[in-house]
């Protein structure tokens, strides 16, 4: 409900998480509290309340949830939900310029450590997002559909709060004005 305070308009606490979700699709619950500036109490009365007039789906990762708007049409919310771990987005878009790369040269470039990007990958890899092929006695990785993968960072670019995301559109959308 929108209220009005003498010219100024006002979400309600629930209308501001409803919001937030449905720009923001996969956000983990924390990540809603911190952009709504809502206490924790109330946040999940609130959330709980939008799950039970089914306008909100909370998808649970490990430790984590995952919060969807139901009208949102996400394809493919394992990749959206792969897209909001920090570490994970560094590598997809890393894959994102090249036809394929080793684990040490991904690992180098986005900055982990070679067990954390082996951690990664794997991940990646469960959920069908990369590929691996041996080539030449060396294990190349590459991705499966650059083009769904483009497609949310270019729609949801602005919810990444990520100046990686930015720069790699933005070069994108250069090459594809040339």
């Amino acid at each position: 409900m929108i209220k009005d305070l003498g010219g100024i308009v006002a979400l309600t606490p629930r209308d501001r998480i409803y919001s937030t979700i449905a720009q923001n699709p996969g956000l983990h619950f924390r990540e809603v509290q911190r952009r709504t500036g809502i206490a924790t109490g109330a946040m999940q009365y609130h959330v709980d309340y939008l799950k039970k007039k089914n306008l909100v789906r909370e998808e649970k990762e490990g430790k984590f949830s995952r919060f969807y708007a139901l009208q949102a049409d996400i394809a493919d919310t394992k990749l959206m939900n792969l897209l909001r771990q920090d570490s994970v987005r560094k590598i997809i878009v890393f894959l994102m310029d090249r036809r394929r790369a080793t684990l040490p040269t991904i690992s180098k470039s986005v900055g982990l450590g070679l067990s954390t990007t082996s951690f990664h990958m794997q991940k990646l890899l469960l959920a069908q997002i990369v590929l691996q092929k041996p080539m030449k006695g060396k294990l190349y990785f590459s991705l499966r559909d650059k083009e769904s993968i483009l497609g949310l960072l270019v729609e949801y670019r602005h919810s990444f709060l990520d100046v990686l995301v930015d720069n790699f559109i933005d070069t994108w959308e250069k090459e594809l004005k040339i």
